[in-house]
């Protein structure tokens, strides 16, 4: 085993040792049995709409994906790289320890178009950049939103919110010179995802709990997506975000553990679309001039 093979393999062991820890310590504080009761009384409609809109945002993250290429020149079509798209969730869920998604990518586009790889990999980076920064942006905008804050503080949250915009532009600028007329429709993009994405909290959330206030539970679900990287797919790090939160923010800690564990399982499942086209082989094209 080379270096580079070893290093891949010692980091997935540690993000699963991360995820494995954290859902000790979370299902030690829990009533699992409480918490699949919820999942059995939980309304399936609703759940199922989550699940719509999960699928949704993954097409949108495509589309942001295709944007970035289209800018390098890649002129991928963007049939073909929704499919590559589900491809790369695939093997970030259940090929552990092995190629990531984005590494698929970034090889399959090279072998198929001899496309440069190190273009292709500052393509995936800056999708994955821009759509942290609007994560991070949200995170300071819902913030306003706790109880405890003073008027000044609120405030100061919305100007590092709407900053966020002009800061990740500026960085993007230094960082990689040639995408910088790409930003703009790649942010916007990364709102709709991370709106469907809050969508799919908000349906979770609302099938398990009738009455309840969405905004501590898409804040908490927005922190646990920074924090995610960490763990393996999330796993863990989502349970116990949501864990060490609802006492902060007073909501049921069984029902927002449910959630994270729920958003978690139902990303696996919407990634087994891969499968498909993994079984019937990705036929890749781009768009005729």
């Amino acid at each position: 085993m080379n270096q580079k093979a070893l290093k891949k393999k010692l980091k997935f062991l540690l993000k699963l040792t991360v995820s494995i820890l954290l859902l000790y310590i979370v299902l030690r504080k829990i009533d699992i049995n409480e918490v699949f009761n919820l999942y059995k009384n939980s309304n399936p409609f609703v759940l199922f709409l989550g699940i719509i809109l999960l699928v949704l945002s993954q097409i949108v993250s495509s589309f942001r994906l295709t944007n970035i290429f289209h800018h390098s020149k890649f002129m991928l079509t963007e049939m073909s790289n929704l499919k590559l798209y589900f491809v790369g969730m695939f093997y970030n869920f259940f090929i552990p320890g092995g190629i990531g998604g984005d590494a698929y990518k970034v090889f399959v586009l090279n072998k198929t178009f001899n496309w440069k790889v190190k273009t292709l990999t500052q393509s995936v980076i800056l999708d994955r950049l821009i759509g942290l920064i609007v994560i991070i942006a949200l995170v300071f905008l819902l913030s306003t939103t706790i109880e405890a804050l003073e008027t000044w503080m609120s405030i100061g949250l919305i100007i590092v919110s709407v900053s966020s915009y002009f800061i990740g532009k500026t960085a993007i600028k230094l960082l990689f010179k040639t995408f910088d007329s790409v930003f703009l429709k790649s942010f916007f993009l990364s709102v709709i995802i991370q709106l469907l994405q809050a969508g799919t909290i908000y349906c979770l959330t609302a099938a398990l709990l009738p009455d309840f206030n969405w905004i501590p539970y898409v804040l908490i679900f927005l922190v646990s997506s920074v924090l995610s990287v960490v763990s393996f797919s999330g796993f863990g790090v989502r349970e116990f975000v949501f864990l060490q939160a609802s006492a902060y923010f007073l909501i049921d800690t069984q029902v927002g553990i449910a959630v994270g564990l729920a958003f978690n399982l139902i990303t696996a499942l919407v990634s087994l679309i891969g499968v498909y086209f993994i079984i019937f082989k990705i036929k890749l094209t781009q768009i005729e001039n």
